[in-house]
């Protein structure tokens, strides 16, 4: 949800800020404008992260790993209040300790080698590679990595593609690959190998703050559906559903039409991040379930860097190409999840 809250605020504050035309001399070389002013507006919400974690408690786990357990007590007694506004002595407990830590804890008190410690980790984290973890851990890791791919990687050129789009004449009926097509011929017809074109259009910040209210209302829908749908049938529904969109973007001309399916091709992968989390937890022993949700989310995330790249490299001269190659990789994802037991 607070992916969603971000995609809306960074177009809303860009919208503000970068229609401003005005500029403050601080020093002979260095001139403030609206732009600099975003930089820090985008920095401001995570300022603000830094100084509410300032005021948590360290991880009550973490506390007990290194054999601190009245602080680990003390944390434990503090989400208590905040979670059912008793104390832990009111809740008849009274002391906390460790009655069988891992030698994983152990070596991270006492061993200074780095060596040492990644061996370590290797081989608390070997299990997730063998059966019966094995197959639906690297199943989910797949996964992740393609909704990422899809959802990160095309989400990140979203607005440059709306923005191309907004550049079209009302009247002119074309598909997002016609558009990207036709700003390619006009840069060559210019005769120079370097264009500079900053101009934002009005239509890219409606639409990237569309892209973002609509993503936070799809989370309180996906709220009253999953229960009644199950995590696997909403995983598939929500991936099918995107890869349709995807493919119908080869088509549509519609300007409203192309929004609407462009936002769910990109928008609907991303709710499927924390269903596939949830998975995991599920699919995996109590001790494990933290590296897996780690190792998930960092496959994951590789995903991204990958899919932004490849449309960075193919877009403007394989434009069907990389969309295909984007709705092809949903409909493995919704398939390769019929095979996950959840």
């Amino acid at each position: 949800m607070f992916v969603a809250l971000a995609m809306t605020y960074v177009p809303a504050v860009a919208w503000l800020l970068l229609s401003m035309d005005w500029s403050m001399d601080i020093t002979d070389d260095f001139t403030f404008r609206p732009w600099r002013l975003l930089t820090i507006f985008n920095i401001l919400p995570g300022f603000i992260s830094i100084l509410i974690m300032t005021r948590l408690p360290d991880s009550p786990r973490i506390l007990m790993t290194i054999r601190k357990y009245d602080e680990a007590f003390k944390a434990t007694d503090w989400i208590a209040k905040l979670n059912t506004g008793k104390t832990l002595a009111e809740l008849n407990v009274h002391k906390m300790y460790d009655e069988s830590p891992m030698e994983t804890d152990k070596l991270i008190q006492t061993s200074k080698s780095f060596g040492q410690i990644m061996k370590q980790m290797w081989v608390d984290t070997k299990p997730l590679f063998r059966k019966p973890h094995l197959t639906n851990f690297v199943v989910c890791c797949t996964v992740m990595c393609g909704v990422f791919f899809v959802n990160s990687g095309m989400g990140l050129w979203y607005p440059a593609i709306q923005n191309k789009l907004g550049s079209v004449d009302e009247d002119t009926r074309m598909s997002i690959c016609q558009v990207i097509d036709a700003s390619i011929d006009q840069q060559a017809s210019n005769g120079t190998d370097t264009v500079c074109d900053d101009t934002i259009t009005r239509k890219s910040y409606i639409d990237s703050i569309t892209f973002g209210l609509v993503y936070l209302g799809a989370y309180f829908v996906l709220g009253s559906i999953i229960n009644p749908l199950g995590r696997k049938l909403t995983i598939i529904l929500l991936l099918v559903i995107s890869a349709i969109c995807g493919i119908i973007l080869h088509w549509l001309m519609e300007p409203i039409a192309i929004v609407v399916s462009f936002i769910l091709f990109v928008m609907l992968p991303g709710l499927c991040v924390s269903i596939l989390s949830g998975a995991v937890v599920d699919l995996v022993p109590t001790q494990l379930r933290g590296k897996a949700v780690c190792i998930c989310l960092m496959l994951g995330r590789s995903g991204s860097v990958i899919g932004s790249n490849i449309i960075g490299v193919l877009l403007d001269s394989y434009c069907g190409i990389t969309f295909g190659v984007f709705y092809a990789i949903v409909l493995v994802c919704a398939g390769l999840t019929i095979l996950l037991p959840i």
